[in-house]
């Protein structure tokens, strides 16, 4: 099906009309040149929605005409064996659309939103990630419009796939201006990656509204665009030439205090724990513990301002002997810091970010100043959890181990549900395992 807003137009009175041109080879057949029907409307949105059901029946009427079928109401239309002969009959008619769509029982997409999200918070989702994924409904109310959950069509998913592979990067500059407009403006288009992602996202809403009975099946199922590459080689890990690059700055070479804490001991410790920048960015002193003898980092949610991606990102990650001989538990410990609750107070919090917004800009900053992002591999922050894990698999550790220096869950109901995490005795030694070389990084002096 096309987009419903190419076939809206407004009248002087600002009520919104649907009209559609007659294919040159039907308009003999049906006695007109264009279809044209009041919408009863002047909001727009209610005028997508009923523009949406008149293409599906205009499809009908001209597909009717075109096989010249005899007993069109057995044909199949969509999902079910509705009466085509009267919904054909309707477009050749003077009745108004009000009187002849057909109405759903099931809540529009927006009200089962409303419940999905509800859902997703007392599961524990992030803020953030409702976010993202209210700007991608936003993005098919847009294309498609808010109609009822079991009027999504596969043929209304083609459309929404073929329209947001023509889009532009990034949703939210998106605001204030047309679909139409932003494809036309695009000097590049969203990668694969990202609509599967919008896929994955929407997949997850009418799968919830399918649960919930509002709808017979997922439109979105089975509409990703498949990769012609490895899902490993979408985001790239550093080497040692980049590691050295990282921190060949003043902020590591100089025998003096950083800029700001967060500059000199983020990088290192995303590199030696593998750790997502706002789980470091969110730590607590009370965080750094000793169990059972080793000094570890606890990734946790239980101060405020603190949470996590998912219930498996909880984990004790033992401190790898290079961090503590740059001085990390020096600094977690000094007499000057000891008074401030939070492992970097200088990081405001961020509603929709967590502690991680300010540390990501710098961090891109940084890349670009020591001109990493010159590469055209995608390598960022995010980069060092696939450094730590790519290192440690070549060294052959078990992929659980790595999924429980990560905080991934293992998946297998055995570890899943009877095994218990990893304890820092058995992770100690896989940490040490990462042995990167610098020697160019001075000791953190933190209390001069």
């Amino acid at each position: 099906m096309a987009n419903p807003s190419a076939y809206i137009q407004s009248s002087v009175h600002h009520v919104y009309y649907f009209r559609i041109r007659v294919p040159l080879h039907l308009q003999t057949q049906l006695q007109q040149t264009y279809i044209r029907r009041s919408l009863q409307t002047k909001c727009r949105r209610q005028a997508v929605i009923r523009c949406s059901e008149l293409l599906q029946q205009t499809d009908v009427l001209f597909d009717c005409a075109d096989l010249k079928v005899a007993d069109i109401s057995t044909i199949q239309w969509g999902y079910e064996k509705v009466d085509k002969a009267s919904k054909a009959a309707f477009l050749l008619s003077t009745k108004e659309p009000s009187q002849t769509i057909k109405a759903s029982s099931a809540p529009l997409l927006s009200a089962v939103l409303s419940e999905y999200f509800v859902a997703q918070r007392l599961e524990g989702v992030g803020e953030r990630t409702i976010r993202t994924k209210l700007g991608v409904a936003n993005l098919l109310y847009q294309i498609i419009g808010d109609v009822p959950v079991d009027k999504y069509s596969r043929a209304m998913m083609q459309t929404f796939k073929s329209t947001a592979l023509k889009l532009p990067p990034r949703l939210n500059q998106l605001e204030g201006i047309s679909i139409e407009d932003a494809i036309a403006q695009a000097k590049t288009t969203i990668s694969v990656i990202t609509f599967n992602n919008y896929v994955k996202d929407l997949s997850t809403v009418f799968t919830f509204a399918a649960r919930a009975g509002y709808c017979e099946r997922n439109p979105f199922d089975g509409l990703k665009v498949k990769l012609k590459v490895k899902v490993s080689s979408l985001r790239s890990r550093f080497n040692q030439d980049d590691v050295d690059t990282i921190f060949s700055t003043d902020i590591h070479t100089q025998s003096a205090k950083a800029p700001k804490d967060y500059q000199y001991w983020l990088p290192l410790l995303g590199l030696y724990t593998g750790a997502r920048l706002n789980e470091l960015s969110q730590l607590y002193r009370s965080d750094i513990i000793v169990v059972n003898g080793i000094d570890c980092l606890h990734i946790q949610a239980v101060n405020a301002g603190q949470r996590l991606k998912s219930p498996s990102s909880e984990r004790l990650i033992p401190i790898h002997s290079k961090l503590k001989a740059l001085g990390f538990l020096d600094f977690v410990s000094s007499p000057k810091e000891k008074s401030k609750l939070r492992l970097f107070p200088e990081l405001s919090y961020h509603k929709h970010h967590g502690y991680s917004a300010t540390p990501s800009k710098w961090f891109a900053r940084h890349r670009a100043l020591t001109g990493l992002s010159e590469s055209t591999e995608k390598k960022d922050f995010h980069s060092f959890r696939h450094t730590l894990a790519d290192d440690l698999k070549q060294q052959g550790v078990a992929e659980s181990h790595i999924a429980g220096i990560l905080g991934h869950s293992t998946g297998g109901i055995t570890f899943g549900r009877y095994g218990k995490d990893y304890t820092p005795e058995a992770l100690a030694p896989v940490i040490e395992m990462l042995g990167w070389n610098l020697p160019m990084v001075v000791k953190y002096i933190s209390f001069l």
